[in-house]
C-alpha cells in the first residue's frame, strides 16, 4: 500500500508555514475596512505581502506568498484572514487561517489541510472505490504564542482533543474485494522561546523570539482488518517569530519511519 493518509512532504511544508486550510470559504471584507493589529503582536501588517522560500534537504522547491486578505470584527474582537499560496512540487495551494490579538498573545488557528479532502475526493472518483467513513478529529485549533519578546515566551495549543483523520474504503477486484484503514494522529507538544535572537535573511532583518517545540505523529494501515504497517515519527520546529511579521524563518528536522529530513522556510520579500 503506497499512498499515505497525507503526503509527509506536504504535512511538512504546512507545519513549516504554521498555516492549515480552512474547508470552507469565508466573508473577508475589503481591508481597508481593518484596524492594523498591535505592534507588539505577531499579526503581519496591512496591504503587504511576504514571500518565502521552501527549502527541503537544501534543495528550492518552491515559494509562498501570504498576506492578510480580510477580516471581520468578533464581539469586539478584531480576526484576521491571512491567505497564502504556496507553489511548490509542482502544485499550487491556497491557505486560510485566522489571527487575533488578546491578552498579550497571538493566535492562530488551524484546521484540517485541503489535501486530506483533495485525497478523499480522488478516492471517490476512482473505479471499484467505495469510500465508507472519512473524518479528521482536533480541529479547528489554536497555536497560541506570547507577543513580548524575550525569553521563555510561551507556545501552547488549544485543541480540542488529538488531531488526526480516519479512511476507510473497500477496493473492488474481481471475485474479492479489500478494505484498507488509514489512521493519522499527531500531538502537537507547548514549547517556549529559547532566545531573543537578531537575524538577518533575505527579507531584511528582525528582533526575534526563537521559539521551539516539538510535534509527535502515528500512521496506521490496515487491510482487511489486520494491521499492515505502523509508522511514527518526531518534528522539531524552531520559528523565529517578528513583531508585525509573524514567521521570519523556520527550520523543521523530521524522523519519520527511519528517515531524517530537514526543511526551511526563509523569509525573501516584503512589499507594501
Amino acid at each position: 500500500m503506497k499512498r499515505e493518509i497525507l503526503s509527509s512532504k506536504w504535512m511538512l511544508i504546512l507545519l513549516i508555514l504554521g498555516l492549515t486550510a480552512n474547508a470552507c470559504k469565508k466573508d473577508k471584507p475589503e481591508t481597508a475596512k481593518l484596524k492594523e493589529a498591535s505592534k507588539n503582536s505577531f499579526v503581519p501588517r496591512l496591504n503587504t505581502k511576504y514571500t518565502y522560500s521552501i527549502i527541503e534537504d537544501d534543495v528550492n522547491i518552491g515559494t509562498a506568498t501570504k498576506w492578510i486578505d480580510g477580516g471581520k470584527d468578533s464581539t469586539g474582537l478584531q480576526v484576521y484572514n491571512l491567505h497564502t499560496n504556496i507553489a511548490a512540487h509542482g502544485m499550487d495551494m491556497a491557505l486560510d487561517n485566522s489571527l487575533y490579538v488578546t491578552n498579550g498573545k497571538t493566535y492562530t488557528s488551524f484546521n484540517m489541510p485541503d489535501a486530506w479532502y483533495a485525497l478523499v475526493a480522488e478516492l471517490k472518483k476512482t473505479p471499484n472505490v467505495v469510500v465508507e467513513e472519512a473524518k479528521t478529529t482536533g480541529f479547528p485549533g489554536y497555536m497560541v504564542m506570547e507577543n513580548a519578546i524575550r525569553e521563555n515566551a510561551t507556545l501552547t495549543w488549544e485543541i480540542p482533543g488529538i488531531t488526526g483523520q480516519y479512511l476507510r474504503y473497500i477496493q473492488k477486484q474481481s471475485g474479492s474485494n479489500t478494505t484498507f484503514e488509514l489512521t493519522q494522529e499527531i500531538v502537537q507538544k507547548p514549547g517556549t522561546a529559547v532566545a531573543v535572537e537578531t537575524i538577518t535573511v533575505p527579507g531584511g532583518t528582525f528582533v526575534c523570539s526563537k521559539f521551539v517545540y516539538t510535534s509527535s505523529q502515528q500512521q496506521i494501515i490496515k487491510v482487511d482488518g489486520k494491521q499492515m504497517m505502523s509508522r511514527d515519527g518526531t518534528e522539531t520546529i524552531t520559528l523565529w517569530m517578528a513583531h508585525g511579521v509573524g514567521v521570519v524563518k523556520q527550520e523543521n528536522t523530521t524522523v519519520f519511519g527511519g528517515t531524517t529530513s530537514n526543511s526551511t522556510i526563509v523569509l525573501n520579500n516584503i512589499k507594501s
